[in-house]
């Protein structure tokens, strides 16, 4: 589509990794500013989102390479030299950054629900910005279509022969900008501490899970025959998780 941004000399810029970074600084920006609401520090939440950050660029490459171990393995150094602007696999990313967002919280003794619920509000909003760098890095992209939005991305295989397919990664973006504009108005009227962030989680894995059936490319692993990939099965679990997590805060908090 449009992968190279600008060249600084012979340098090339992408268009993924300029977005990425402006999809940052916006949920990083909107954290600064609700953070006070929550009864947090916005320099804690600051130092929480570089940790968290850099957690998550580590946690999504693994989940890469474990959702596509057989190209990895054939070929290490050039798999991860060709994989080397994409930021990864999603749920490998928000694990790690849950897991040490958490020990963040508790060496600083910060409330986890509150930060969790800030970072519920931001997240989305991010993920609807970063989105556009996959569109126009022309990365997960969708199965054939003869809707009429269809699109053909020059670089993909699927569209060799001129057959359109969906424009997934815009679905993704208008799907994450929705659950933001529910999950900001759920988090000035929470009925408890971390409502915000498992509604988070319970919306974003159904989208997932149902957009997971529009993709083209089999990058994060495929199991089951094919009938269902590393994100799915991620998505069902996380939906789980927070069905069970969301009835036993309600149940705590409101008793």
């Amino acid at each position: 589509m449009h992968p190279i941004l600008f060249h600084i000399g012979s340098f090339p810029v992408g268009t993924y990794g300029v977005l990425l970074a402006l999809s940052a600084m916006a949920a990083l920006g909107l954290a600064r500013i609700l953070s006070p609401r929550a009864g947090l520090d916005p320099e804690r939440m600051t130092d929480l989102f570089v940790y968290s950050l850099l957690a998550a660029f580590v946690g999504a490459k693994v989940a890469l390479i474990i959702g596509d171990f057989r190209a990895f393995s054939a070929d290490p150094v050039g798999y991860l030299l060709e994989n080397l602007r994409s930021f990864g696999a999603f749920y490998g990313g928000f694990l790690a950054a849950v897991a040490v967002g958490a020990w963040y919280l508790r060496r600083h003794r910060l409330s986890f629900w509150a930060a969790a619920d800030v970072a519920a509000v931001c997240l989305p909003l991010g993920q609807s910005m970063g989105r556009w760098g996959c569109f126009f890095a022309g990365c997960c992209y969708g199965k054939p279509t003869t809707l009429p939005w269809g699109l053909v991305f020059p670089a993909v295989p699927l569209c060799a022969d001129g057959t359109h397919i969906h424009p997934w990664p815009l679905y993704e973006s208008a799907a994450d900008l929705a659950i933001f504009a529910v999950l900001y108005r759920v988090f000035h009227r929470r009925a408890f501490p971390g409502q915000a962030f498992l509604l988070y989680v319970l919306l974003y894995a159904s989208a997932r899970f149902l957009l997971e059936f529009l993709r083209g490319d089999a990058l994060r692993g495929l199991y089951f025959g094919g009938a269902l990939s590393l994100s799915q099965i991620l998505a069902l679990l996380c939906i789980a998780g927070a069905v069970a997590a969301y009835a036993w805060k309600r149940r705590r908090e409101t008793a």
